[in-house]
């Protein structure tokens, strides 16, 4: 084993397999086939100016509008139940109970229940003024005040 290791770094060394050694020799082509397989067309500078790209520069970004209405609707949308549904306040005091709520990039949509059961609605978030899991009514604008404020116990009062 030793005997071969000189001769072969040699040949390593050369770019040519030695004799014995461990590298097949199948087909190859006379001359310089390495260097002539290494050649392929080249391709020719482009100016980027000249062709845009295929997709837009800066992505489409939200309105303040569109930003709070899917902010709103997507903390109930990951806080929904068993039953599925997402109330949901719309601009002008719309009230939808929606189900199966897909958000997606721009938009969403969601079964309708109540009056118009099995319909599809789709709208834009920056309609969105109120959302909350579950069906019945939204609490837009107001809060529940005994959970917002509890009532703490006057100072110097024990509790008895």
């Amino acid at each position: 084993m030793v005997r071969i290791l000189p001769p072969l770094l040699t040949a390593l060394a050369a770019g040519i397999p030695a004799q014995g050694s461990a590298m097949p020799n199948h087909g190859a082509a006379p001359g310089n086939a390495v260097a002539q397989a290494a050649q392929g067309p080249v391709p020719t500078a482009v100016s980027a100016a000249a062709n845009p790209a295929p997709f837009p520069a800066t992505p489409a970004t939200d309105t303040p509008a569109e930003a709070r209405g899917r902010k709103i609707l997507s903390t109930a949308f990951v806080r929904v139940g068993p039953d599925g549904q997402i109330t949901v306040e719309l601009q002008g005091g719309r009230v939808l109970v929606l189900r199966n709520v897909a958000l997606r990039a721009r938009d969403y949509c969601g079964q309708v229940l109540g009056d118009t059961p099995g319909k599809r609605h789709c709208g834009g978030y920056a309609d969105v003024m109120a959302a909350r899991p579950g069906g019945g009514e939204p609490r837009s604008g107001t809060m529940d005040t005994a959970v917002a404020n509890p009532l703490s116990p006057k100072r110097g009062s024990m509790p008895g």
